[in-house]
């Protein structure tokens, strides 16, 4: 009998992520409970503003490298980190992606 589900491994939750580094909006960071909220917020953002824009959550620490981060959640639009380190709410990440000019009108 194990006491208080001692010894009992939780699933991780980033092992079902959408992870495309060829879309145009990522959300750096899969693991910690800051990066799922963050990927969700970013996702709302995106329907908010009825973009047909794909979000790929990445969680390869090789790739979150490569982008210079050091410290996730981390936001890129088109190849170019926005935020990192903190949670990104939705209407941080609705700011973002208006002030990268994705959005016409």
């Amino acid at each position: 009998m194990k006491l208080f589900n001692l010894g009992k491994k939780e699933e991780c939750s980033c092992q079902n992520r959408n992870e495309n580094p060829n879309a145009r909006i990522l959300v750096l960071g899969a693991c910690c409970k800051k990066s799922q909220d963050s990927y969700a917020n970013v996702c709302q953002a995106v329907k908010e503003l009825n973009l047909n824009e794909e979000v790929s959550n990445i969680g390869d620490n090789g790739m979150i490298a490569s982008f210079g981060v050091m410290q996730t959640p981390a936001l890129v639009i088109d190849k170019k980190v926005v935020t990192y380190g903190k949670l990104i709410t939705c209407e941080d990440a609705k700011k973002f992606i208006l002030d990268s000019g994705m959005v016409n009108g």
